[in-house]
This record gives structure tokens, sequence and C-alpha cells, in this order.
């Protein structure tokens, strides 16, 4: 039966009521004239700690921090602050933001200890009083730890006591802030992905005289400690980090090799190395390819001639190599082996089963070199970071008196197959600009090359002063070594 003439206009009246209440739901979602809490003449308190949430982004540059809803509030007061050293809080953003909302953002970095300070702020119009006090919150986002091992601890016979477990996740071992530990043989960390930790302000600091960190092939992470190998009496093969002489011979790539994958990095991130007398990263001549090789605010120094390489892949293959922020030195002006040396292949011959390896990069930004490698190369390779698609970039860097006059070329291999990217470098070699690393083929053509003398000076105990002014206006080299701005 088709509806009557007033039962079409009924439902037609119908449906602009409706329509104008949920225009006035809207409105009123939006606008406090029309809404309102019930709280009223009420002392408010401040969001319970337990309630307050933080999520890090995916790269880890930044932070969400999520309060509940407390009612009858006019706001929030809060303030965010880095707590690395907890005598003296370094604010991040505005101090007692206004918020009228529950949720802030900030800035992050990897490897830190935050505080919230969050207070409910009082509403006057319901004649609600802010909180008595803030709530505040500890947090971080640093591996959780598996261990922490004591000050004055041999690591070599910590490990050997209690073994580096396989585990399918990452284990952490934390030294002691401000720790001194001794080194006296080999401490393997077998197949499993491993951190050892020291503290941020108060680097752990360990006396080697003997031995290696041995890799069996995963990520391994050395951060916020200085090691001394002044008093090293060890063989000429080991290495801060070795990988194991025993590879496995299973879960091989289709190209025969081990490969530690992209997501699991070999890494060295704010550490001191000084008195380093052998490799700093040797695969023992097997065929381990790592995804990941990083080193990040570092000083390395070396006290004598390295007759090998200083990061050397004998048999195996690097695809991603990075220096950032540090500083590489001896303090002998010698050298008579490469810096970095691949000795077989390409990324391309890995085939990992799981991760595609189609190009490999090399990359070197604001670092500063002094007397690395004198006499010889920065880098050198069979085949590796030589292929269409391979990227070398070397930017914002110095070099003084460091390999041969060459560093550009060496590092791009003489070859101009790999895109190349340079930018802000300045080579300085016995007193003057060595044109070579402009003028050579494979030189950098960049047209930012800063010509003037770095003016860096070596003050012993791994510490360089810089007075050169175009870098310092440029803000190139080690970061550690320009003065505050």
């Amino acid at each position: 039966m088709k509806p009557t003439k007033s039962k079409k206009n009924s439902l037609l009246f119908l449906g602009a009521v409706l329509c104008l209440i949920a225009i006035s739901c809207v409105d009123g979602y939006h606008d406090d004239v029309k809404w309102s809490s019930s709280v009223r003449n009420a002392q408010l308190e401040s969001p319970d700690a337990d309630q307050i949430t933080i999520n890090f982004s995916a790269d880890g540059s930044g932070q969400t921090i999520v309060w509940p809803l407390i009612p009858g509030a006019g706001g929030y007061q809060v303030s965010v602050y880095s707590m690395d050293n907890p005598e003296s809080p370094v604010l991040i953003g505005e101090e007692n933001e206004l918020i009228d909302g529950i949720s802030t953002t900030r800035p992050a970095t990897e490897d830190t200890r935050y505080k919230v300070v969050v207070k409910t702020m009082g509403n006057p119009k319901n004649n609600n009083t802010e909180a008595v006090s803030a709530t505040e919150k500890t947090y971080d986002n640093l591996l959780a730890v598996t261990a922490v091992i004591p000050d004055g601890t041999n690591l070599t016979e910590y490990f050997t006591t209690s073994p580096i477990p396989a585990s399918p996740t990452e284990l952490c071992y934390e030294l002691v802030a401000g720790g001194n530990y001794t080194m006296s043989g080999n401490v393997s960390t077998g197949q499993t992905t491993v951190t050892i930790r020291g503290d941020k302000v108060g680097h752990a600091k360990i006396t080697v005289t003997d031995g290696s960190f041995v890799n069996g092939g995963a990520g391994f992470k050395l951060k916020f400690i200085d090691m001394d190998y002044a008093g090293f009496i060890g063989i000429a093969s080991t290495a801060v980090i070795l990988m194991d002489v025993n590879i496995p011979v299973t879960g091989l790539s289709v190209g025969g090799y081990l490969v530690v994958p992209t997501t699991a990095p070999i890494a060295i991130q704010s550490c001191k190395i000084t008195g380093l007398k052998y490799y700093l990263f040797y695969d023992n001549g097997k065929k381990y390819a790592i995804g990941t090789f990083l080193i990040k605010d570092c000083i390395i120094g070396r006290s004598v001639n390295q007759n090998a390489a200083e990061i050397r892949f004998g048999a195996g293959m690097v695809k991603d190599l990075t220096i950032t922020k540090s500083t590489i030195y001896s303090e002998v002006a010698a050298g008579s082996n490469r810096f970095i040396q691949i000795s077989s292949g390409n990324v391309g011959s890995v085939k990992p089963a799981t991760e595609t390896w189609a190009n490999g990069s090399l990359t070197v930004t604001n670092c500063t070199f002094y007397q690395s490698n004198n006499t010889s190369d920065s880098f050198n390779s069979n085949g590796a970071m030589r292929q269409p698609g391979d990227k070398i970039t070397i930017m914002n860097s110095i070099f003084v008196n460091s390999f041969n006059q060459a560093a550009i070329r060496r590092f791009r291999s003489s070859n101009s197959i790999p895109t190349f990217t340079g930018g802000y470098n300045s080579y300085w070699f016995n007193g003057i600009f060595p044109a070579n690393e402009e003028t050579h083929a494979q030189g950098d053509k960049s047209g930012t090359i800063i010509y003037t003398d770095p003016q860096l000076t070596y003050l012993g105990n791994a510490q360089f002063k810089l007075e050169g002014a175009a870098q310092i206006a440029a803000r190139t080299g080690d970061p550690r070594w320009l003065p505050a701005q």
C-alpha cells in the first residue's frame, strides 16, 4: 500500500527533526557552550602514572605521550625531559606547556631515559580546582636488560662461567655506569643477537689485554663503552669484533654466505677505542655477509702501524657500511694497509633467502680522519661497491694526513660506475691541499670542497682541537670537536 500524503509529510517532518538533532550533537561535540562536564566544585587530581602511555615512532625519531581524560579538567600542564643524567635533566620542547587535549608529541633519540610531568589544570567556569601536585612518569626506549655485570668483572671469565644462551630475541648485558672491567681472552656471542652496553653519560671502561668479541653470525652491538688496548698482548689475528672461524655449514644463502640480516646490525656506537694494534673488524676469512655495519659517534685510535686492513672482509661481504659522527686516528703517521678491504665478490653474489641484496652502500658523513692509513688506501675491493646501483657517499668530513692524498679516489675504487655523492669535505696533507683529491677522474667534483687548513691539532688522549674557521662555519667533521653554537 502506498503511503498517504499525510504520512509522507510526517516522514519528512521526522527526517528534518533527526537532522536537527544530529547537527546539534555535532556542534555540541566541538562547542563547550553547548556541552560541559557534570563535574563541578571539585578538587581535581592529576592522571595516574600507570595510565600514561608512550608510543615511539617506527623510526625512533618521535614519541607520543597520552594520558586519560580527567572529567572537569580545564586542560593539562605538561613537560618532558631527557634524564640520561638525572642530576641535569634536559628539557625537550616547551616547559609547562598548556594542552587542551589528552596527548602531546616530542622528538626522541635512541637509548634515552625520559621523564614526563603532567598536571591537571582547574576549570574556573565549573569551579574546579587544579590538582595539588603533578604526576611524574619515568620511561625509556632502551633494550630491556638481560643481566647487569658487576663492576670490576673480567668479562672473559664472566661469559665463560655464564655463556650467552641461544635466544630468538636480542639479549642485553649492561655494564655499570662508570664501572671498570677487564678482558683477557675471547668473549663468544654465538649466533644470538647481543648488545653489550655501558651508560650513555658515565661510560664503562674495559681494559683489554687479549681476545676478541667472537660473533658466530648474528647482530652485535657495543654501546657507551671505552676500550683501552694499550696493554694488549694478543696475536695479530685478533679484532675488536671477530667473526667465528667455525662458520656453520647449514643455513647458508644460495651464494654460500651466512647472512646477518640488515635488521640485525653489527654496530659500534658511542664508544672510545684507544691503543688499537690489530683489526677493528675481521671476518676471519669466512663467508659471512653483514647486512648493516655501523660505526656511529665513536673515537677509534691506533697506536702502531697495522699491516692489515682496519675493517677487513677476507671472504665475506657487507651490504651497507656507514661511519658517521666519528673520529678515526693514528698515533703514528704510518699505515701500510687499507682502512677498509673487501677481498672478493659483491653484494649481488650473496643471494639471501629472505632479503633482496641488489645494491650496496658505503657512507661516511661528519667524520674526522687524522693520520689514518697515512701511506695507504681508504678502501679497496675486488668487486664490492663497484656495481651499477651501488652508492658511495662521502660528505661533511675532514681528512688530515690520511689515505695518501687519495681518500675519495680510493673510496670510489677508481671507478665511475657506482653513484658518488660528495659535499663540503676538507683535505689537507703535509700542510697543503692535495689537488689529486679533486682533479683525479674519480676525485671530489662536488664543487663544495673546503680548501683551507682545518687547523686540526691532536692534543693526546684521544682529544682534538679544531680551529679552521671555514670548517667550523660549515659544521663539518666529527661534531664533538666543534664549538657549541
